[in-house]
């Protein structure tokens, strides 16, 4: 610091510093009334300050979190799958309804962000699973923030929620199908009113079932992936984002999706029966069909997306747990579970019945077949307590 007499008895202390961009020298300075050393103490103290304010000042950018996301989102995109990437955007929209897309990234706090977080979870009751994607999203945006200098530490870090005890309790819950469930719930499908293509959401979920294949699996299966014998599964279909008339479609989950089944009697029954169909449409409504071969797919060779699926079991569940027939929260999930279970039954090894159904991590796998073999062997144990007493 050095200090320099102005003509009206005033004087100014400068102090050098150099900027962490450029790394050339720049100065600040401050005017007092007095040289004595009370003055020159204070002097240093206000141009530290200074210093430490433009340093700051070139290391901060005031950008909003709409500026931000669109910054992060290329990089993001280059580093993930479509489908993530689109579970990102939807991300995206959900929040910024939380708070205004315009708000500074800097001012966004742990407080307001735990609020909107428990305010979605335990207010509007939305699921566990659910809100924790969101709280990923914002972290992962702010994350980025902080690592180009818009905000100085990452506020979702210090949020947290608690799962329900009823989420808890349903994660418990067996997640597959009995032989007599299965067939109550197909049937109520080709039954339900004013549905016209019932019978084919009846059958990929009766595919579902007979193979272990998920639903995007078993909705981008094409002609060419069906020996006769064995199917090909290696894509999925893109049905809850793109546009079903594109007919596009993803890499599967995991390298270890993909794979080739054998197939029963009744799963060739149900593709050929699809193959043939769509053939009979191709010259029915020729000009209009769109031919991508996809074996599930409309009248004009549209793919089906999972939300008619999704829609017609929302309502069977409701009537058949009013009806006290089936009190599972049924989604089309349940149905691949449901050949896990039966392959379980069948005494097929874990690894083989991972590689059939395309599991990467046995845990899921792990959690049926644990299911399974406790009512088997509750099943073995009243059917000895049963002989026990003829005798």
């Amino acid at each position: 610091m050095w200090m320099e007499e102005l003509p009206n008895g005033k004087f100014t202390y400068r102090e050098r510093y150099k900027d962490p961009y450029t790394e050339k020298y720049k100065k600040v300075s401050i005017t007092l009334n007095s040289k004595s050393n009370q003055a020159k103490n204070k002097a240093q103290k206000k141009l530290n300050e200074k210093i430490e304010k433009q340093s700051k000042k070139v290391n901060r950018k005031d950008l909003t979190f709409e500026q931000l996301y669109k910054q992060y989102k290329p990089i993001y995109q280059q580093n993930v799958r479509d489908s993530t990437f689109h579970h990102f955007e939807s991300c995206y929209r959900v929040v910024t309804t939380w708070f205004d897309e315009k708000s500074i990234v800097r001012n966004i706090d742990s407080n307001y962000l735990q609020t909107c977080l428990d305010n979605f979870y335990y207010k509007k009751n939305y699921s566990y699973s659910y809100a924790i994607s969101l709280k990923s999203f914002v972290s992962n945006v702010l994350s980025y923030g902080q690592r180009v200098g818009a905000c100085e530490f990452n506020a979702m870090d210090s949020v947290s929620i608690k799962e329900k005890q009823t989420e808890l309790a349903k994660k418990d819950e067996e997640k597959y199908l009995e032989d007599s469930e299965l067939k109550l719930l197909l049937e109520e499908i080709r039954n339900w009113p004013k549905v016209p293509r019932k019978y084919r959401y009846a059958e990929i979920l009766e595919l579902m079932s007979l193979t272990g294949m998920r639903f995007g699996e078993a909705a981008a299966l094409k002609e060419e992936d069906f020996s006769g014998k064995t199917l090909r599964i290696d894509e999925s279909l893109y049905y809850n984002y793109g546009n079903l008339e594109k007919g596009e479609t993803n890499k599967p989950k995991n390298k270890f999706s993909n794979r080739v089944i054998s197939l029963s009697d009744r799963t060739v029954e149900i593709l050929e029966k699809w193959i043939e169909e769509n053939h009979a449409n191709r010259l029915l409504f020729d000009g209009q069909y769109h031919d991508m071969s996809f074996l599930f797919c409309d009248h004009l060779g549209i793919p089906i997306g999972i939300s008619p699926i999704n829609r017609i079991l929302r309502n069977i569940r409701v009537k058949l747990k009013n009806e006290g027939k089936i009190d599972k929260d049924v989604t089309s999930h349940y149905f691949r579970h449901t050949h896990i279970s039966k392959l379980t039954e069948l005494g097929i090894p874990l690894k083989s019945i991972m590689d059939r159904v395309g599991h990467a991590n046995p845990k899921t796998t792990l959690q049926i077949y644990t299911h399974v073999t406790k009512k088997m062997d509750q099943q073995l144990i009243n059917k000895l307590n049963e002989a026990e007493k003829e005798d």
